[in-house]
């Protein structure tokens, strides 16, 4: 019986992570796989943790947590060991996953699934990939081209968004919705701004209706402390109703792009965090459709640029204008095509149940 560890600390990499033990154990019903992650792996594993629970965004926020972080690595570190994998998936989550692959010391093979953003900040970290990473399983193809350069083993079979996202019909209605994150440093962040966003478009047009949409890992309890709009759990099917969506940078950008949305991107840190990070980082937009446009697709309103005036302002831009806001849904529509080819997540299980069961 062959044993797998899945550790991912963050809603995507958990979402890709549950497809992928899914996948791998429906296609071998003898592997047993365990997972460091949320409750998406869990569903398909055996938890051993559950990293989604101790998840912080931001250089200053990560030290101010930086205890409790290093007591849950050592426990990772302990039941990696006892559980004595045959493989070790690390998705996403770099600060963790990229220690906990050193620390571990190639004692087990370790694939690496969704890149670092090494091509935008820390290019340093491509030592540690070198040494300790056996494989990187990359999302974009720019990604597979800036691994080969450096020479490491990398795989690209497609982004599983393309996959995961099931596009019907629906019909757009005049909801604005609001995505503050998927971690609750972001969310007390962000929730107060999109709060007074709210207010400001209220007093253009009483026919919109507003809602916050929310990841499974947060409670719903947690948004009441922010603001008084209607709380949704996270379903393409309520995205797909929205007319408009504000939202924070992350994954949640790209789903939007392939479904069609148009939004805008915002996002605040820490001003000590956001002064070390505009030193260091070297692209020139912070948003993953615009990196991959290598344009300004989507509007980015960044750290005191991203005021509830200017937010609601540039909302309001696209929502009276229909030509600008059809461009925007045309320019989505090439950004869906790189992300090809469609069925990652399977061609991906195949290539890991050959790797796992080869000869030695």
């Amino acid at each position: 019986m062959k044993k797998i560890i899945l550790v991912a600390g963050d809603s995507s990499g958990d979402l890709y992570g549950g497809l992928l033990a899914k996948k791998l154990s429906e296609k071998d019903h003898s592997l047993k796989i365990f997972s460091f992650a949320g409750n998406h792996c869990a569903k398909h594993s055996f938890q051993t943790i559950n990293l989604l629970e101790h998840s912080v965004s931001g250089i200053i926020e990560v030290f101010s947590h930086l205890k409790k972080i290093l007591s849950v690595f050592k426990k990772s570190i302990k039941e990696i060991k006892r559980i004595n994998p045959d493989l070790i998936i690390l998705i996403d989550f770099p600060d963790f996953n990229l220690r906990l692959a050193k620390k571990l010391q190639k004692q087990f093979p370790i694939f690496y699934y969704v890149s670092p953003q090494i091509w935008a900040w820390r290019k340093g970290r491509i030592k540690l990939i070198k040494k300790y990473i056996d494989k990187m399983i990359v999302l974009f193809k720019f990604e597979k081209e800036f691994y080969e350069k450096e020479k490491i083993d990398v795989l690209y079979f497609g982004h599983p968004l393309l996959d995961i996202i099931k596009k019907g019909e629906t019909k757009t209605n005049n909801t604005i919705s609001f995505l503050p994150g998927s971690r609750k440093s972001e969310i007390k962040r962000h929730l107060p701004i999109m709060q007074k966003v709210k207010k400001i478009l209220e007093k253009e047009s009483k026919n919109w209706q507003f809602q916050i949409i929310k990841p499974q890992n947060i409670e719903q309890t947690f948004y009441k402390e922010f603001s008084d709009m209607t709380i949704v759990n996270h379903s393409y099917c309520l995205v797909q109703k929205s007319k408009f969506v504000i939202a924070s940078s992350g994954t949640a950008t790209l789903e939007l792009a392939i479904l069609k949305i148009p939004y805008i991107l915002i996002y605040k840190l820490n001003f000590l965090t956001w002064e070390i990070l505009k030193r260091i980082v070297n692209v020139e937009f912070i948003g993953i459709v615009n990196i991959l446009g290598k344009q300004k697709i989507v509007e980015e309103l960044l750290q005191n640029d991203a005021t509830p005036k200017k937010i609601a302002s540039l909302s309001l831009s696209y929502l009276n204008n229909p030509d600008k806001y059809e461009k925007i849904k045309n320019d989505f529509s090439k950004i869906t095509n790189l992300l090809e080819p469609y069925d990652s997540i399977s061609k991906f299980a195949d290539f890991l149940i050959n790797y796992l069961h080869k000869p030695t």
